[in-house]
């Protein structure tokens, strides 16, 4: 079911090569695998890794991309079919978590393996409790500026870092 529903997200996407679009493609498919890998483990805490790994390469991507391509608009032609395909879509995998068993319809029932007690859980939540919580934010601080310092030097010379010749 869910190949089928990544193989029809890939032929609404086929039309818009632009490398945000493929972007935006890659991140609807790592959501996807990470909802799977969520689903069939009684820990969330590799998906949510995967996650945060493919999110963190795709805004590294977005930025080389940002910073190497040309300043061009994208024409996006949206049409009602296609408009109408998307959310059928997302409502086509709204409505198949809740038939495949996926935990997150399962707020009331408990498993001993995913307590909140767990050394491994604990030992990966100590970079948001309080001591190291500063560093993490120093961090995620540290990648915002980065970020706007390269939008900021590209809007200002209105072309792209890399010389074209």
């Amino acid at each position: 079911m869910m190949i089928i529903i990544l193989f029809i997200l890939y032929m609404l996407m086929v039309n818009y090569l632009h490398p945000i679009f493929i972007l935006i493609l890659i991140v609807i498919y790592s959501m996807i695998i990470c909802f799977m890998m969520s689903s069939q483990s009684f820990n969330y805490i590799y998906s949510i890794m995967l996650f945060l790994i493919m999110i963190s390469g795709m805004l590294i991507m977005f930025l080389y991309f940002t910073s190497l391509i040309s300043n061009n608009q994208t024409k996006l032609i949206m049409n009602i079919p296609l408009i109408f395909s998307f959310f059928l879509n997302i409502i086509i995998i709204f409505f198949s978590l809740k038939y495949f068993n996926y935990p997150i319809y399962k707020y009331n029932e408990v498993l001993p393996s995913t307590m909140l007690n767990s050394a491994m859980f604990n030992n990966i939540s100590y970079i948001y409790s309080y001591p190291y919580s500063n560093i993490t934010m120093i961090c995620i601080f540290y990648l915002l500026l980065t970020l706007f310092t390269i939008i900021k030097i590209c809007s200002f010379k209105s072309t792209t870092l890399r010389k074209l010749n």
